[in-house]
Formats: structure tokens, sequence, C-alpha cells
């Protein structure tokens, strides 16, 4: 196969669309992972941290969902610089600071990650419709928070 009748452009719409379908399969599986991690850390003797789980529920159920958005965007923007030094750092001690950095940022400013928060909940077993719908706009806002900066970077890059 030669690339001259297939624009390269068409090629990376082609494995976004892939991807974009292949989402909705990650994410349950994702459900499935955090359901099993938090039934075994309950099943040990780390089932207190239900507790700490449950509290950080209660956080979430009473906050708005505009609120929740808008943390999944901010945590998914330090996600995706932390992934981008990893990859384009040409120093092996940059690359893990990156990480290292992006991660902890988000984490301690209390930003929202739709896989962690899917742990909390089913550690502390606060599995509702609302909780579902929060966790559904936490990923709605990760959604947004990776793909920006690469949208602004492309529209950088062509104007």
């Amino acid at each position: 196969l030669g690339f001259d009748s297939i624009s390269l452009n068409s090629l990376d719409a082609v494995s976004d669309r892939d991807y974009a379908l292949e989402l909705p399969v990650i994410w349950l599986g994702n459900l499935l992972g955090t359901v099993l991690t938090a039934w075994l850390m309950n099943a040990s003797r780390l089932a207190p941290y239900a507790e700490k789980a449950a509290g950080m529920c209660q956080v979430k159920a009473e906050d708005g969902l505009g609120s929740l958005f808008v943390l999944g965007i901010l945590c998914n923007i330090f996600i995706y610089i932390a992934v981008e030094s990893f990859n384009k750092n040409p120093h092996e001690l940059g690359k893990y600071l990156g990480l290292f950095f992006g991660v902890m940022v988000f984490i301690l400013s209390g930003y929202e990650h739709c896989v962690a928060d899917m742990f909390y909940v089913s550690a502390a077993g606060c599995w509702s419709g609302d909780m579902l719908l929060r966790i559904l706009v936490i990923t709605a806002g990760n959604a947004v928070g990776g793909v920006l900066l690469p949208l602004c970077r492309g529209w950088i890059a062509k104007n």
C-alpha cells in the first residue's frame, strides 16, 4: 500500500474515530476494575479506608454538576501535561518529573478523575443513579480536558 493516495490527516481521523469507539469499552473496563479492587480492599485489613472514601463521596454528592465538570476538565489538562512531558522530554529524569508533578498537582488540587472516583464510590458502597450521573459528568469533563490542549496546539500551529 502506498500512502500517496491517502492523506495522513484521514489516517489520523480513522484512528481517532476507532479510539473514540473504544472509549466506552475502556470506561466499562475501568469501572469493573475499580469495583473489583474496592471489593478486595474491603475484604482486607484496609476496609476501614472505606470510611474515608465515603467522606469523599459525600463531597462529590453535595457539589454541583457544573463544578464537577470543571474540576474534571482541569484534572485532564494536568494529566495531558504529565503525559506530554513524559513523551516529549528528551531527558530521562525530566520525563518522570513531568509525570510526577502533573499527577501530583491534579491530586493535591482536588480535581476530579472519573476512574479514581469510580474507586471511591465503589469502596464506600455509594453507588446510586445520582452518583452515576456525577461520574458521567466528571467523565465528560475529563474528555474535554484531555482534548483541550491538543486542539489549542493544533489551532496555534495552523495560525
